[in-house]
């Protein structure tokens, strides 16, 4: 294990560029292209692709939700491989295969073509493109995680604005098949050389330490704040922390909860009149807003307590749901926009943290392996219960009211969630 002797600034080589912020870039980009297999891309499709084939929204939404959770699945093995190998060739493929995904989802005539390739992608998102940053900033970075975690997660946020808008444009003059294709190949042209040529395993292979610290400084300083120092779990460790637990239902909280919402977004607004421009305007005021919030966010959790920070994360977003369920014109569509990415720039910035600052960087990809069945099931029944609820009831106002009292709860599982200390510390 790896003592810590509390956050310090480390000792950097002026005028050498740390390869971090390299692979800070990188990871924006494929962060950047996973957008196009997330909630808001998918809720877009769900009207049109409904309508021609006479599918109810359930029946839209199950692959997702069984792709999900077997992605979670999937997690415990690519996790730790992800630790060992480094992610560049896992990456690699999974971008590959994805943009693949959306190519024939544009030749989709039957119910199980439809299954089969987002039962797929959704698989694939779920243990790579969902986990990548979690995994491999920490390796890179200690002192300066917040911030390098914020950057990171930038090119989701744009994604998140560009996608939803893209398909809705290109939907208007054109069909949902060229929109899903038109996904696919940007997904190949956006990240698939960066992640092949420049992603690398942790800085130790390359002479330095996290935050660029040279290995031959810290081993001229052995006792000084040359290098950033901190415990490290192992998952053997941290299965024994009542905090991974607290942390492991909160995060699964959060997925049933985000993935509810940000899949049948688009679809409950324009249900409620408010009109397909409004809803997506929405949409994208989310990412948007959440820019600056999540590299703010990654600041401040350099400075204080990752849960309570989390924690205040969720409540923010459950009084934000509360206003969703009011939103029926174009104003207050916003205004959710707005407040729901608040929360979420905070939310998702925090999350690539908190599992790292609790139990370290050495096993952090296997620890979050173990979390990822759990978190990607509450990931997959989030639309579906949303789904079927809406199909039983006509109304999404069941399942929005459950989402605002669940995202309170997981806030106070936070605060209950003490940083774990080791057993011979």
């Amino acid at each position: 294990m790896h003592e810590t002797e509390g956050p310090q600034t480390p000792q950097r080589r002026k005028g050498r560029w740390f390869y971090g912020w390299t692979i800070v870039a990188v990871l924006s980009v494929i962060s950047f292209a996973g957008g196009v297999e997330t909630n808001p891309v998918l809720g877009v499709f769900q009207g049109p692709m409904t309508e021609e084939f006479g599918w109810s929204r359930f029946l839209y939404t199950l692959p997702m939700s069984i792709g999900s959770f077997m992605g979670g699945l999937a997690s415990l093995v690519v996790g730790p491989l992800m630790d060992r190998y480094g992610s560049r060739i896992v990456m690699s493929v999974a971008i590959a295969l994805m943009g693949l995904t959306f190519v024939l989802m544009g030749a989709v005539q039957e119910l199980w073509h439809h299954f089969a390739l987002q039962i797929a992608g959704r698989t694939i998102i779920a243990c790579t493109f969902f986990m990548v940053i979690g995994v491999v900033i920490p390796k890179w970075f200690i002192v300066m995680r917040g911030r390098a975690s914020a950057f990171a997660n930038i090119g989701q946020r744009l994604g998140q604005i560009a996608f939803p808008v893209m398909v809705e444009r290109i939907l208007t003059v054109g069909t949902w098949r060229s929109a899903w294709v038109a996904m696919g190949i940007t997904v190949w042209a956006s990240s698939l050389l960066p992640a092949l040529l420049f992603l690398r395993r942790r800085p130790e292979d390359y002479g330095l330490l996290p935050d660029g610290v040279d290995i031959r400084d810290a081993s001229r300083q052995r006792r000084s704040a040359a290098a950033p120092r901190e415990v490290s779990f192992n998952r053997r460790m941290a299965l024994r922390s009542p905090a991974f637990y607290l942390v492991a239902g909160a995060v699964s909280i959060q997925s049933f909860v985000t993935t509810s919402i940000h899949f049948h977004w688009f679809s409950y607004l324009t249900d409620v009149g408010v009109s397909s421009e409004a809803a997506v305007i929405s949409l994208s005021l989310s990412p948007l807003i959440s820019m600056p919030v999540s590299i703010a966010a990654g600041f401040a959790i350099e400075r204080m307590p990752v849960q309570r920070m989390m924690a205040a994360s969720y409540y923010f977003m459950a009084l934000s749901i509360v206003l969703f369920l009011f939103a029926d014109n174009a104003l207050l569509s916003y205004a959710f926009g707005l407040l729901f990415g608040a929360a979420t720039g905070i939310l998702f910035t925090v999350m690539n943290v908190v599992w790292a600052d609790y139990f370290g960087r050495d096993s952090i990809g296997g620890i979050r392996g173990m979390v990822s069945p759990a978190q990607m099931l509450s990931n997959s029944l989030g639309p579906l219960m949303a789904a079927w609820s809406f199909d039983a009831t006509g109304s999404y106002s069941l399942i929005f009211t459950i989402s605002a009292a669940l995202s309170a709860a997981g806030g106070t599982l936070l605060l209950l969630a003490r940083r774990p200390r080791p057993a011979n510390g």
